[in-house]
């Protein structure tokens, strides 16, 4: 399919899918290259840069909340989707339109040909862009995304990154308003390096010159990593720590929790107590660095009073959410994320549920499935085939979840099955689906689509 075929949402977005078959990785110049030749769009904006392995996504949804309670027209990008592209695209929480999508879709591909043709017949040069130039499959998003932004006249841009930091293509801003790193993990190995050390480095890679960071201080050696590198930036820092949190207290459908919150003009030390919609307990600190991150940004304009209230009805879908009555997906897809789910299965006092898991083929996942059958938390386990070529196989997983455990296994070959199969099993109790955000967005289409 080339851009000429294309009529509709749907074969647009097969378009982008198929982009990685006839588009090599660009390197920062040449994003940045056809960045500027699209005009910079949103670069005047105030705009808040997120990396890390896992929470980007949480702490950017919480954050772009607060800032549109505040009375600010607040645009964020974020990846991967559940279900549609759109979801990547959002002002003031609501989704990027079909029309809206397919208007900008258009305009990056009539740019596209733009600066091919201008390339190819030498009325413009270029030292990093050739005549057959097309964006990458993120990259075109991201400046989809950018001109939407910029078209829509919004105040803050939430930015999340798609891969790593220093090389990604959203790292072409060269002034935002502040850098947050969340949580980082092993994750992507084979792009970002072996080693925390290593992947703390690429994400560091975002921290700008005088421009403040907020990281979550976790790991003593990921800590002098982003505390180096902010200071050969002269960049100010505010690390969280889990300390800023005490008295969690976890309850049918949400979780308070008391945030220490304050940091500049502190008389004394402030502890507060909020209120989050979920079970979810990796979210105490996701929602923690996007209050603090708030308080940066808004200074004497922060009210306390609407946080709280945009906070209690703040939800990022996919992460401890019930989809339908006791059966939950959680898009835990690395071993930090898994171990961050167990943890909330711990305080929940969870035991004696269904574990629904599926996974791409090219992730790492062994060290998931070894954690999550020496919980002790699963009497069953059913594994299933996601859609597409890069699924591992149903087959394969069991044998590695059959090293780990003696819960029974139950193998299904797809999605459909493996959620009809477990609710058929769980005698009441519960089931949550883990393992990749593919799963997730399978099981959300299907609920959508009132297929099960």
């Amino acid at each position: 399919m080339n851009e000429q075929t294309i009529k509709t949402y749907k074969q647009a977005e097969e378009y982008l899918y198929n982009v990685p078959k006839f588009t090599t990785k660009s390197t920062p110049e040449m994003t940045r290259a056809f960045y500027e030749f699209l005009g910079c769009p949103g670069e005047s904006r105030k705009i808040i840069h997120v990396a890390g392995t896992n929470g980007k996504g949480s702490v950017c949804t919480y954050l772009s909340s607060i800032l549109t309670a505040h009375d600010y027209k607040t645009a964020m990008f974020t990846s991967p989707h559940l279900i549609s592209m759109c979801e990547r695209f959002r002002i003031d929480g609501e989704m990027m339109s079909e029309d809206e999508f397919m208007r900008y879709f258009f305009l990056v591909q009539e740019k596209t040909d733009e600066v091919g043709d201008a390339i190819a017949n030498q009325i413009m040069q270029s030292d990093v862009l050739s005549s057959d130039y097309h964006p990458t499959f993120f990259e075109y998003l991201f400046f989809m995304a950018m001109l939407w932004f910029e078209d829509k006249g919004v105040d803050y841009i939430v930015l999340e990154t798609g891969l790593g930091g220093r090389l990604d293509a959203t790292n072409i801003i060269r002034k935002p308003e502040l850098c947050i790193i969340t949580k980082i993990g092993l994750d992507h190995t084979m792009y970002l390096g072996n080693t925390i050390e290593e992947i703390a480095g690429e994400k560091a890679g975002i921290i700008k010159e005088n421009v403040s960071l907020i990281y979550y201080d976790f790991d003593k050696k990921v800590t002098e990593i982003m505390e180096n590198t902010a200071a050969k930036h002269t960049a100010k820092t505010y690390p969280v720590k889990i300390t800023d949190i005490k008295n969690v207290k976890i309850h049918e459908k949400d979780i308070d929790f008391c945030m220490f919150y304050e940091y500049d003009n502190c008389v004394c030390p402030a502890w507060e107590e909020f209120c989050i919609p979920t079970v979810a307990t990796y979210q105490t600190i996701n929602s923690t660095m996007a209050v603090k991150a708030s308080k940066i940004l808004l200074k004497e304009e922060w009210k306390l009073d609407v946080v709280k209230m945009i906070l209690s009805h703040t939800f990022w879908e996919g992460r401890m959410e019930e989809v339908l009555p006791g059966f939950y997906v959680d898009g835990a897809h690395n071993e930090d994320g898994v171990e961050a789910f167990l943890e909330g299965l711990c305080a929940l006092q969870e035991k004696d549920a269904v574990l629904l898991f599926g996974v791409n083929g090219d992730k790492d996942y062994e060290p998931m499935i070894k954690r999550m059958a020496l919980s002790g938390r699963f009497k069953r386990i059913v594994v299933t085939k996601l859609l597409g070529d890069r699924s591992a196989l149903p087959e394969v997983i069991a044998k590695q979840f059959a090293k780990y455990t003696e819960s029974d296994i139950i193998i299904t070959n797809s999605v459909k099955d493996a959620v009809e199969k477990s609710r058929s099993l769980t005698g009441g109790g519960k089931i949550y689906a883990v393992g990749s955000l593919y799963l997730v967005g399978e099981i959300k289409e299907l609920v959508r689509e009132e297929l099960l």
